[in-house]
């Protein structure tokens, strides 16, 4: 079967979020059950009616499946755990529109702020290329080669990727769930102390506690329920595993090959988007899934991003939710939920809804260069 004979075929029905920020009095498999529940009153289906469960591991071992199906007292007809929130939307369509169940729950939930997760270590999957002895010692490292690669190539300013930031900012502020609503302008931005120059520290996600679901099921079930179905009618996937042996690395470069796949099976084109929520642990992220989506030049995302132009309200709504670095680490979970949200006009505040949205692209991934996915929303 053609990717492209799942377009329009299945549909979320119902999403739910908790609280963000630091919930000390719960675990991180309370918060994905919490999530779980929310779900369910949006969907207005009972727990009974679920007979498909994915779960997304989390941060202290937790997530098992086993685990949080026995907790929910759930007997589905297939349950699993999937590694990551794009994958695990991707494999609940399959799942229902193969038949092998009718409504698939897909849940995270964590803790890793008020048990301090760190997040240091090798910052590649395979030793090899470079390693802590070489100060390459998170992420975030590998984050603020990507910037440093661009200022060399193309002559991007800090101050222009200081635009995300800023936009994601304003975005927040709006965001009732976002743990950072504090104004920040661009001289702020570039007062603010390096972390890993020249990333700053509001180029970085923050550890965050939260938990969100998705329900999947098809159109036709969707038609007995309370809330207006939000359809998935494009997805696109890659993993890639060279490391800096590949020419473009620090420009994500998984995402082309995904981008393809992507525009090929839904039929649509970057123009027919009204936003894009990109995962972005580190600002430069944005960037690189606005140029290897096809929304701007290679090359030239650091001009493009300028003048107001990805803010709610701009020419290109990027990220309108705050973002990891202000709405809440979520590792894409906050994607969907928001996608959700905006398709069925239902931003919590009025003046964060972008009018007549009709598709919404959400992009999720791994790492720099790993495994990406990415998934069009329509209402």
């Amino acid at each position: 079967m053609p990717v492209s004979d799942l377009k329009d075929k299945t549909c979320i029905v119902g999403v739910g979020a908790t609280p963000q920020g630091q919930l000390p009095d719960h675990t991180g498999d309370d918060i994905a059950i919490w999530a779980f529940g929310e779900a369910l009153k949006d969907s207005g289906l009972k727990k009974e009616d679920i007979d498909g469960l994915i779960v997304q591991p989390s941060f202290g071992n937790l997530g098992d499946i086993k685990m949080v199906g026995h907790r929910l007292g759930l007997e589905p007809k297939v349950a699993a755990n999937v590694g990551h929130a794009g994958q695990s939307i991707q494999f609940a369509a399959m799942l229902v529109n193969s038949g092998f169940c009718n409504y698939c729950a897909c849940m995270y939930g964590t803790n890793q702020r008020t048990n301090r997760n760190r997040f240091a270590g090798s910052a590649y999957h395979m030793s090899g290329n470079f390693d802590e002895v070489y100060g390459l010692s998170n992420p975030g490292a590998v984050a603020a080669f990507n910037y440093r690669r661009r200022m060399k190539d193309f002559g991007a300013t800090e101050r222009q990727l200081g635009a995300i930031a800023v936009a994601q900012s304003k975005a927040a502020s709006l965001n009732p769930l976002a743990v950072y609503k504090g104004p920040l302008t661009i001289e702020d931005y570039m007062n603010t102390r390096y972390v890993i120059e020249p990333l700053r520290l509001v180029d970085f996600c923050m550890v965050s506690d939260g938990g969100f679901c998705a329900i999947v099921t098809t159109p036709e079930r969707a038609k007995a329920l309370k809330k207006t179905p939000v359809f998935i009618t494009g997805m696109g996937a890659q993993a890639s595993f060279m490391e800096l042996e590949h020419p473009r690395a620090m420009y994500h470069p998984s995402q082309v090959p995904n981008a393809k796949m992507l525009w090929e099976n839904s039929g649509l084109t970057p123009k027919d988007m009204d936003g894009l929520l990109a995962q972005d642990a580190y600002t430069p992220n944005v960037m690189a899934a606005l140029e290897n989506y096809g929304f701007c030049e290679f090359g030239t995302a650091h001009e493009w991003i300028q003048g107001g132009r990805i803010e709610l309200g701009g020419e290109f709504p990027t990220n309108f939710h705050g973002g990891q670095n202000r709405f809440s680490y979520m590792v894409g979970w906050h994607n969907t939920y928001d996608a959700v949200k905006q398709l069925r006009n239902e931003a919590q505040e009025r003046s964060r809804q972008i009018p007549n949205a009709e598709h919404i692209l959400c992009t999720y991934s791994t790492g720099h260069w790993q495994e990406t996915w990415s998934v069009i929303y329509r209402r």
